[in-house]
């Protein structure tokens, strides 16, 4: 064994993910600790980005793409941008940490893609630094020469709050795509409430439907922020799994369209006695002050603003699931499950009901199955379907009151 060997074995470990073999540095657990953060839960994350960028290649005609990983620690999801999306003209692969960038070093020349289309562009920079020198460079060339980034993903660990704001003004203007990561879900899902409006501006409620909630506070974070540069976004994909939240989002420049959009933000409105739940789109004075259901007063809460609107686009999905058909992704089953969920929760009211905390509160017999209460209540005129957000969960047009109702009478 040759000193490189020993060198590798006792501070590397060499793991492919997807088409592209890496290095990693070796460490037991995923923490701020590690030399160079990698985690393996998060392989879904960048399996479903590198079908994203093809998906939103495909579907909005965009050639020669120019794409910034602002935040690339070991470049894993840079390569395997690189081997698995086409038409890539140039990738911007940004850590701040220098041991990151020299790994990333390594893993471009062990993946033997150095010198070879796209350009690759490998900084050692502060994410915000990165966005400013971009966008000072697109605006110092004559007639926009300079092409912006058709993609840019920011995937910190923890809030990508700070870094949202840089991101777009460096983003194409029209149908830029955004794909945005949050992890500090706790914070999201009312654990911490104070450090959410401290990071979002925004109240959360930690209720059994909160990961839909903390998923449209981060979607109206990320609005807000793009109203603030003379943007607007659409949202075409909002993915939760494994304790993170992606979200996917088209840029908007036009100001009416951007004007439409403001429907999209408000409230949710919630019982803690009755557990009524209701969406008030933007205007706080149609915020009610007792419950419409039971009449409550003090205990009736609320989260927001958040995003109140579509947070999915059926193309988009439908054309992912083409293409991860056509992949042989280790995680190719679980995404095609979470992704038809969220194709069946397009139709539906925002929020959901929690099957099985709603049978154990009503003391139930026996947990129905999904199929058997949607069947239910459709058989009763309402729609119904299950959501990505739980597994154990429902959403449908019909009442909770309703719902329980129908409940009690079937499994009681």
């Amino acid at each position: 064994m040759d000193k490189k060997e020993i060198f590798l074995k006792n501070d590397f470990t060499l793991i492919k993910e997807g088409s592209a073999d890496f290095y990693i540095h070796v460490a037991d657990i995923p923490s701020k600790s590690m030399k160079v953060f990698y985690n393996k839960k998060m392989e879904i994350n960048r399996d479903l980005s590198c079908l994203a960028v093809n998906a939103y290649r495909h579907l909005f005609n965009q050639k020669n793409l120019v794409i910034v990983d602002c935040m690339a620690a070991s470049g894993i999801s840079s390569l395997r941008m690189i081997k698995e999306c086409n038409d890539i003209k140039k990738i911007f692969i940004n850590d701040i940490n220098p041991v990151a960038v020299d790994l990333i070093h390594k893993n471009i020349k062990l993946n033997k893609i150095n010198g070879k289309s796209p350009e690759i562009i490998i900084s050692q920079k502060d994410a915000n630094l990165l966005f400013s020198e971009i966008t000072q460079n697109i605006c110092s060339h004559v007639k926009n020469s300079q092409k912006r980034p058709n993609v840019i993903s920011i995937d910190p660990f923890g809030t990508p709050n700070l870094y949202i704001d840089g991101a777009f003004k460096a983003i194409q203007k029209t149908n830029g795509l955004m794909c945005i990561t949050a992890t500090d879900t706790a914070v999201l899902f009312g654990v911490r409430p104070q450090a959410c409006i401290r990071k979002y501006m925004s109240k959360p409620l930690h209720t059994e439907y909160c990961k839909e909630i903390g998923a449209r506070i981060l979607v109206h974070f990320i609005a807000r922020l793009a109203n603030i540069n003379k943007l607007g976004i659409i949202p075409i994909l909002t993915f939760y799994s494994n304790h993170f939240i992606r979200v996917f989002a088209l840029t908007i420049k036009n100001k009416k369209e951007i004007s439409k959009n403001f429907i999209n933000y408000g409230f949710v409105i919630h019982c803690n006695k009755c557990e009524y739940r209701t969406i008030i789109q933007n205007n706080v004075f149609k915020m009610p002050h007792e419950c419409p259901n039971c009449g409550e007063k003090e205990k009736l809460n609320y989260a927001g603003p958040l995003w109140v609107g579509k947070i999915h686009d059926d193309l988009f999905i439908k054309e992912i699931l083409n293409l991860n058909s056509k992949f042989s992704y280790s995680n190719q089953k679980k995404l095609d499950k979470i992704l038809n969920f969220t194709l069946d929760e397009i139709k539906m009211p925002a929020l959901y009901y929690n099957i099985h905390k709603l049978s154990q509160k009503l003391k139930l017999q026996e947990v129905p199955k999904m199929k058997d209460i949607l069947n239910l209540i459709m058989k009763q005129g309402y729609r119904g379907s299950r959501t990505h957000f739980e597994f154990t969960s429902i959403k449908s047009d019909m009442s909770l009151e309703l719902l329980k109702e129908l409940l009690l009478e079937k499994y009681s």
